[in-house]
């Protein structure tokens, strides 16, 4: 195999001396203002006003933590980050722990009964409507487990995590249909599913140990409340990489890639062929199986259907090897493929695609899959640099596609109905934006929807270097942001962020307003302690104020199980607290008017102090208590707690 007319293993080789030589060359000119004597609308004041970032931030960015397993937030244009929210793993800053029964319940994974906390979050998918932004909620994957899960944007808190059955893992590729009603995660790593007993019946070899073996995609779906469900799952020959859902002129089509057409289980045959496939599957077709019941399930999940990609109207277009980024225009016209492996990033026009159908122009077919004629699908084919990863759109007409060799982003105008807002040839490089260093993935706020906002550019590097200060082997990555409002581009600011960012969305700040306190429930228990001999557990209700708790201590019996309900009844802006429990693990927050339920298992006899987590108050040292722990032996009911008289 040849790419770009040299052997595949020359290639390779190149590729990667070009990763790491590229990057450490001496720092690149950075893109300033090509009118210096121009005043900086991002200059800041010094020293800096009270409510100055409040109200000058435009946007509110929400960044993947990969192996963080949660989302960073910060502002734009300030770069400065304001939170970390967890979602898959544990995080004590937040009480994000498992202490918390409806924690421990999310984490929990139904089909075995362990508890995972640990993560990998990449692809935040935020909800719309008529695939604009609408501000309710951000979706986001579970790459190293079969999960999902749902950040609602009035707490900016997570408020589900689903469990995907009949896979352990593997969730790579991400996205929300444009009225929020569907999600799709591909199954990125293949599998050997025991359950498909009639894999073979359908011409597909799968081994355990030699491989090839199968994957597919999971269809979640999404109710009114943001409440989501395993619906359907599609099994086919191949794994899946990124995806999109279409709007607009691609309205009712799931695409996702390969970069494995070769259904290799090394990396090396990875890269066989000359060509890999981005697929075309027709959502109504999926849905119309699983209501005519042609479908089969698993023992471990037997209401949630299972469709083979044979009973389905799919197609494929071959695009450039090993593609990553996959991406619609804001119309829903264009989709851009680039090929990691290559230099080439190709458009794909939805009209011609439904064309081609309609004629079957096809020129083979794999598996069954009809593969669509590549010069008549294709509208554009650009050599711009190596390492093409995702791509992005502004609301003035142009793409911009990362590239991580280069540590560049490229500039180029669209086609057809966009040719009229820029006046450029389309297709044609329009400007070069050096970045430092190594484009993961980039984000125009509202780049990835039907309504880009096109004023700001964020590319999430993956190498910092020599950009902040030495901190250690393990670098910072860095995120970049630029201004693309005007004609050229030029960078703003840069921050540093902890690793890892795969990818992030970012929305008008007009579009969120996140509650302040939460509501206290009117029917909050009274504060004290039930006693529950048959089941050995000590029900504690709870209430936390500037600065004490109530009850401020406690009796129960060794070896019992304590059931707590905290409730923080201030009801005051910024009032955070929080209980720890020495001892026992037991370290949670409690926003105002938030009410925890917690469970955990008390120790040997002794006393146990516990106390507020954060500074809440000037007498926050002396806000504690006390959790006496009696020998069971020893224990009469006269201890029991009481009420203060």
């Amino acid at each position: 195999m040849r790419v770009l007319g040299m052997p595949a293993p020359f290639f390779i080789a190149l590729l990667l001396v070009g990763i790491l030589v590229g990057v450490g060359v001496s720092t690149p000119l950075m893109i300033r203002s090509s009118d210096e004597a121009v005043e900086n609308p991002f200059e800041r004041p010094y020293p800096f006003p009270h409510r100055y970032w409040a109200e000058s931030d435009e946007y509110y960015v929400f960044a993947s933590g990969g192996q963080q397993g949660g989302l960073y937030v910060y502002g734009l244009p300030s770069m400065k980050m304001m939170a970390e929210i967890p979602i898959f793993t544990t995080d004590q800053a937040w009480g994000w722990r498992v202490e918390d029964t409806k924690i421990r319940d999310m984490l929990t994974d139904p089909q075995t009964g362990k508890v995972a906390t640990i993560g990998d979050t990449h692809h935040p998918a935020m909800s719309r409507t008529n695939a604009i932004y609408d501000g309710r909620w951000v979706f986001i994957n579970d790459k190293m487990y079969g999960r999902v899960a749902r950040v609602d944007l009035d707490s900016f808190r997570t408020g589900q995590v689903l469990w995907l059955p009949n896979i352990p893992g593997g969730i790579h590729g991400f996205g929300i249909s444009p009225n929020t009603d569907l999600a799709i995660a591909n199954f990125e790593l293949e599998r050997w599913p025991t359950f498909v007993d009639n894999i073979k019946d359908r011409g597909v070899e799968a081994d355990m140990f030699e491989g090839p073996l199968v994957g597919g995609f999971a269809g979640i779906g999404i109710d009114a409340a943001g409440t989501m469900t395993n619906d359907w799952q599609v099994w086919s020959p191949w794994q899946h990489d990124m995806l999109r859902i279409g709007w607009g002129e691609s309205d009712g089509w799931i695409m996702n890639t390969t970069y494995n057409s070769e259904r290799a289980v090394e990396t090396v045959p990875m890269f066989g062929r000359e060509e890999d496939y981005v697929f075309f599957w027709r959502r109504s077709s999926i849905e119309d199986q699983v209501t005519a019941g042609n479908t089969i399930a698993s023992d471990e999940a037997p209401d949630v259907p299972i469709v083979s990609w044979q009973d389905i109207e799919v197609y494929a277009a071959k695009v450039p090897l090993n593609p990553h980024g996959i991406d619609v225009s804001p119309t829903g016209k264009y989709m851009f493929i680039g090929g990691k492996a290559t230099s080439l990033v190709v458009v794909l026009d939805f009209e011609k695609i439904e064309q081609a159908i309609a004629d079957q122009r096809f020129e083979g077919e794999e598996f069954g899959v009809p593969i669509l004629e590549s010069d008549f699908v294709r509208t554009a084919t650009m050599d711009l640099g190596l390492g093409p990863t995702h791509i992005e759109f502004d609301d003035k007409g142009f793409a911009y596609v990362g590239f991580f060799v280069d540590s560049d982003i490229k500039k180029v105008p669209l086609g057809g109905p966009h040719a009229e807002q820029h006046g450029m040839t389309p297709w044609e490089l329009a400007e070069v934006i050096p970045v430092h260093y190594s484009v993961g993935h980039l984000s125009v706020p509202g780049g990835d929807s039907a309504q880009p906002y096109g004023d700001y550019l964020i590319s999430m590097n993956k190498l910092a270097k020599d950009s902040f200060l030495p901190h250690g082997p393990l670098i910072a990555e860095n995120h970049e942001l630029f201004s693309i409002s005007g004609e050229k581009s030029f960078i703003i600011d840069e921050a540093p962020i902890p690793p890892e960012t795969h990818y992030s969305q970012a929305i008008p700040k007009s579009l969120i307003n996140p509650k302040q306190v939460y509501d206290l429930p009117a029917d909050l228990e009274d504060t004290g302690v039930q006693y529950d001999y048959e089941n050995k557990v000590a029900n504690v209700s709870m209430s936390v104020i500037r600065s004490w708790f109530t009850p401020i201590s406690f009796t129960v019996p060794e070896g019992w199980t304590v059931k707590m309900q905290v409730a923080n009844v201030e009801q005051t802006l910024d009032m955070t607290h929080g209980i720890a429990i020495e001892g026992h693990e037991v370290s949670v927050s409690l926003d105002p008017g938030e009410v925890r339920h917690l469970e955990y298992q008390v120790g040997e006899a002794g006393v146990y102090w516990y106390y507020c987590i954060w500074f809440c108050s000037e007498l926050h040292l002396e806000m504690r208590g006390r959790m006496i722990v009696v020998p069971e032996s020893e224990w009469t009911p006269d201890m029991e707690w009481q009420p203060a008289a």
